[in-house]
């Protein structure tokens, strides 16, 4: 999944579980956690990978279920410390609808389920044949990306993008738009 897909399925859950659990819109600190913890897995292992070649795909630590339940717990101790369990389960949230969606999103491309991309290192994944960068590759797969919503060949891919952003957007929108306050903050601070 793109960042941007995996904040937007991210951002969904946590909402739905705030208004289904507490009747509350997710608040502004919530929502850059839930945001925090989506791009996670992908911030440790594609570094790892395609920049550092520690690891031989972008799958591994950070995808690893085995090892999300250290994650969570570690933010759970961040949580304790600095006294906000919300913010811890926005976290979490965030980080497990990650892997979640990488297990997933396989579908909308034709294929089937993927879940031995979240069984690192019981199961690996096959290593990149690509000997290019952390920026060509990046720079290759938003080209590709590019070219398929340019091309408007209505595919589950196509739909899914567009339904999955149309939903989010209308949630965040009844939701008060959480997380747009401290931007406008940091946006005031940056142009001082």
């Amino acid at each position: 999944m793109w960042p941007w897909e995996h904040l937007a399925l991210g951002y969904v859950v946590y909402s739905l579980l705030g208004h289904a659990l507490e009747r509350k819109a997710p608040s502004d600190i919530g929502a850059v956690a839930v945001g925090v913890g989506t791009q996670l897995p992908d911030l440790v292992d594609k570094p790892l990978s395609w920049g550092l070649g520690i690891t031989e795909t972008g799958y591994s630590v950070g995808h690893s279920l085995f090892l999300a339940p250290v994650v969570c717990l570690a933010a759970v101790a961040l949580g304790r410390r600095y006294g906000d369990g919300r913010i811890v389960v926005a976290f979490a949230v965030g980080y497990l609808s990650h892997l979640f969606g990488d297990i997933v999103y396989p579908l909308f491309l034709g294929r089937g389920v993927a879940p031995s991309v979240v069984l690192w290192p019981v199961v690996t994944q096959p290593p990149s044949n690509s000997h290019l960068g952390f920026v060509q590759l990046v720079t290759r797969y938003l080209v590709r990306y590019a070219r398929q919503m340019a091309a408007l060949d209505v595919t589950p891919y196509l739909l899914f993008q567009l339904c999955l952003g149309l939903c989010v957007l209308l949630l965040w929108l009844y939701d008060g738009m959480p997380g747009a306050a401290l931007y406008r903050i940091f946006a005031r601070r940056a142009t001082r």
